[in-house]
């Protein structure tokens, strides 16, 4: 299994972003994993959640300012 980095956010465009590690042996499966991982994190259903990216790799997020419009 290869490790990726995803970030997600909920699927109508508003929150915060999640970012995380998962593993899987696909993109497409990082993609499922990201989602389901996120919705599992945030108590939400796995269609609530919209993934944003994937980078391959454990990447260091070294600064993130997020604004969630509140």
């Amino acid at each position: 299994m290869a490790t990726y980095t995803a970030f997600c956010q909920e699927s109508d465009g508003t929150g915060t972003i999640w970012i995380d590690t998962v593993e899987a042996d696909s993109l497409d499966e990082a993609i499922t994993e990201a989602r389901e991982s996120c919705a599992d994190a945030w108590g939400y259903e796995s269609d609530q959640v919209h993934v944003l990216g994937i980078l391959e790799g454990d990447v260091n997020v070294l600064f993130w300012s997020d604004i969630d419009g509140e």
